[in-house]
């Protein structure tokens, strides 16, 4: 493969985490590269992963992880690219990695330490980065590309589109369009690994709440559609962490299709119903003078259980011996 770059010229359009990573190992291999990127700042996306220290890859890698509906891209994708070459990659570039859980995080624990190697590593390649560069048309003429730009036309032996999606701010899915011309279907874009936005005024009231949940979309004729289990995060929109992340694809998907969708919360997933039933019955003996609004704060959070017991029409003073089953 090294080969087949030495000398060559490359194109590669978009300057976020794929880009900057497919020219920094072109470069390596003897292509003169240049990246056309249409924001100020290449990589900018990098700063807002993994809440602001970046979770580079995971430890964990199989089909079962990812989302797909191309049969056989993840088997593909995983082979060619393991966790071990991610870190190897990083650890080139001066990163180190700390396993927080199967989670790989730069060990200083900031994003902006990995965009710094990507740009740092990028400039001792010999990359050149082209800035707030609007591509207007790129086309394939026998053996070479030519991108017509606001900034001039670049052209090459290969173009590589690492545009991105219409994920955030400043991203205006342009790739779409630049894919279709060169023959690729394009699957309608929807929000995957997202925050989900819930209707009600209730779980509101517990936001802020970072709980253990089993998250599990249903649709309308209550039938699974998802699961996943992790750190519930409760906002005063909805649900988000990473469980939520997880089986929000799904969720798009059938809302898409103009179709109901619940979101199951399960504050307890280690008990079946019946172990409930005598973990709230022992809860009461223990606590049988005390208020209902005491009664699951040795439970839950305390704003989840205000919210739990609102949920069923239970008084906070009422006393918790009268409860019943």
């Amino acid at each position: 493969m090294a080969e087949s770059f030495r000398g060559r010229k490359g194109i590669i359009i978009g300057g976020g985490a794929s880009g900057l990573m497919a020219a920094i190992t072109a470069a390596k291999q003897g292509a003169d590269v240049t990246v056309l990127e249409h924001t100020a700042r290449p990589g900018k996306k990098i700063l807002s992963t993994g809440n602001g220290k970046c979770n580079l890859t995971n430890l964990y890698m199989d089909p079962s992880c990812y989302r797909s509906d191309q049969s056989g891209f993840e088997t593909a994708a995983i082979r060619n690219f393991p966790p071990s070459a991610a870190t190897a990659f990083f650890r080139e570039l001066g990163v180190l990695t700390m396993d927080r859980g199967g989670y790989i995080y730069p060990m200083s624990g900031q994003a902006q330490t990995v965009l710094d190697a990507l740009l740092r590593g990028a400039d001792r390649a010999g990359v050149r980065i082209i800035t707030e560069c609007e591509v207007r048309n790129a086309k394939r003429q026998k053996d070479r590309f030519s991108v017509e730009t606001d900034r001039g036309i670049y052209t090459g032996d290969f173009l590589i589109l690492a545009c991105g999606s219409m994920a955030a701010k400043g991203t205006d899915g342009s790739g779409y369009e630049l894919a279709r011309q060169f023959g690729h279907r394009i699957i309608k874009p929807l929000p995957a690994l997202v925050q989900l936005k819930c209707e009600g005024n209730l779980l509101p009231k517990a936001s802020g709440v970072r709980t253990d949940c089993l998250v599990e979309i249903r649709t309308g004729d209550g039938k699974t559609a998802a699961k996943d289990r992790g750190e519930l995060q409760i906002t005063d929109y909805g649900i988000s962490g990473i469980p939520v992340f997880q089986v929000s694809r799904y969720a798009a998907k059938l809302l898409d299709r103009k179709q109901k969708v619940s979101a199951v919360l399960n504050f307890l997933p280690d008990l079946d119903e019946e172990e409930v039933q005598d973990l709230l019955k022992e809860q009461r003996s223990c606590l049988s003078g005390e208020t209902a609004e005491t009664f699951l704060n040795g439970i839950f959070n305390k704003k989840l259980a205000s919210v739990l017991l609102k949920a069923t029409k239970i008084r906070p003073e009422r006393q918790a011996g009268l409860l019943t089953k």
